[in-house]
């Protein structure tokens, strides 16, 4: 067996032992059992070199176990979280820094807290833990302030069979905090992150001031993943219309962001290492800038493990490159593989694109490749019969329309980002130019939401099956 299949498998067995913790305590007597079996076998294979059909179902055991003890000791972390020993104690103050950017809301801002210090009875006492402090729109507080919140700190808890205080610790956030008395101590000091959330918020205001509204809010989802300015009537319509993925920052946004800057700079004659790292640290940057969710950080991996292949000339398989972000990510952060939406949504559609794809292609050989059309159908297929039965799951709806209007969609999103990203950036230097420039984009956003608001209005657009 190839060594490259080997490796599948063996991040395969690591992820589904993360899964079958996530779910069921498994005794310390069949991790150890599963443990020392697999290891066995694996020994008997390297160093016997025999049966080597054992050696590799030893090692896929011995990797399945390490799964198992990863979540576990993932799990016990969340316990030690010294924060969670003033909760449902009464009013306390606590001292922390915002280290995310805060997310604002209509109705009001959350902020993720690292808590440094909890007063409490008069006394300060050191603590350590994140949490979430749900707070007005005003005043404006940024990442990297550093707060003192007076109010009641409060334990999450498991509603209508979800299980919120899980969904929260994939974050590392064990504690909430409603509407406190707060204070900035200090403003934040100079940081990277820092730097891009301002440029991030720099490129925001151009968009806001060269595209009226809802353009704007469409173009900062699509470009930027920021949807908080977007319409109720327009979230709605995109839900209908099974079209809500395109203002969700994913790995098509980051594969147009990579593929436009390689192109430019083979223009320019950049040489293959120089497009390598700059395209690189241009992915890197912008998945920091835009928050590093997990379906942006898995697409920016596999980004890179693509501009990789190209660099030192081997083959980029895709199937191993996407099994190999998610189980980084879920190494990292083991929560993420059953209590966000988001990674196992983006990891089920890029798996239709691999696996998918290339066996219903010859289904479309009918249509044009004419503005990449046939591709286009394929993929969206592809994409959503991948993920169909966990939105059924999760959300109990299917949209009826949602192959057709992704159809009429998909293949201009790439001109879209380009000439909204164009408009906004010449709108920072001087507001009319970046309206000239941006007329493009605006028109072709335009001519989508256009799409999407005729579609969703059809009878019997979408299905509700139930939760």
């Amino acid at each position: 067996m190839h060594r490259s299949r080997v490796f599948l498998y063996a991040l395969l067995s690591f992820v589904a032992g993360v899964g079958i913790r996530s779910f069921w305590d498994v005794p310390v007597g069949v991790i150890s059992t599963l443990g020392v079996v697999g290891g066995f076998f694996l020994f008997y294979w390297v160093f016997m070199r025999a049966y080597s059909f054992f050696g590799i179902a030893g090692l896929c055991v011995l990797v399945f176990s390490l799964g198992i003890v990863r979540f576990s000791f993932y799990e016990t972390a969340q316990t030690e979280a010294t924060v969670l020993r003033f909760a449902d104690s009464g009013n306390v103050t606590l001292r922390g820094v915002v280290v995310d950017e805060p997310d604002v809301r209509e109705k009001n801002t959350r902020l993720v807290v690292a808590v440094l210090a909890v007063v409490s009875d008069g006394t300060t006492h050191p603590a350590a833990g994140k949490i979430l402090l749900f707070t007005d729109r005003y005043p404006v507080f940024a990442y990297g302030d550093e707060i003192t919140a007076a109010g009641n700190l409060k334990r999450p808890e498991t509603f209508s069979g979800f299980d919120y205080p899980m969904y929260l610790a994939k974050d590392q956030i064990f504690a909430l905090m409603h509407y406190p008395t707060i204070e900035r101590v200090s403003g934040g000091s100079l940081s990277v992150r820092g730097v891009l959330f301002d440029i991030k918020h720099v490129f925001e205001n151009s968009i806001e001031r060269v595209f009226s509204e809802p353009y704007g809010a469409f173009l900062k989802g699509i470009l930027l993943g920021s949807r908080a300015s977007i319409p109720a009537w327009l979230l709605d319509a995109f839900r209908v219309t099974g079209v809500t993925h395109i203002i969700a920052l994913s790995g098509f946004n980051i594969t147009i962001i990579a593929d436009t800057l390689s192109r430019v700079l083979r223009w320019f004659t950049v040489s293959r290492q120089g497009t390598f790292w700059a395209s690189f640290t241009l992915i890197l940057l912008f998945t920091l800038m835009v928050g590093a969710s997990p379906s942006i950080v898995r697409a920016a991996l596999m980004g890179m493990l693509v501009l990789l292949a190209a660099k030192e000339g081997r083959q980029y398989q895709g199937a191993n490159a996407l099994v190999f972000a998610g189980a980084v990510m879920i190494f990292h952060n083991p929560a993420v593989l059953r209590f966000d939406v988001a990674f196992q949504l983006s990891f089920l559609a890029t798996a239709g694109l691999f696996f998918i794809a290339p066996r219903i292609e010859h289904w479309f050989r009918f249509l044009p490749e004419f503005f990449g059309l046939r591709g286009t159908v394929t993929a969206t297929i592809s994409a959503q019969a991948a993920v169909l039965p966990l939105l059924l799951y999760y959300f109990g709806e299917l949209s009826l329309v949602s192959p057709l209007t992704n159809l009429l969609i998909l293949s201009l999103m790439p001109l879209t980002m380009l000439f909204g990203f164009l408009g906004a950036v010449a709108g920072i230097i001087w507001t009319p130019l970046g309206i000239g420039i941006g007329s493009i984009g605006y028109a072709l956003v335009a001519y989508q939401i256009w799409i999407v608001s005729i579609f969703s209005q059809i009878p019997g657009a979408s299905l509700y099956i139930g939760m």
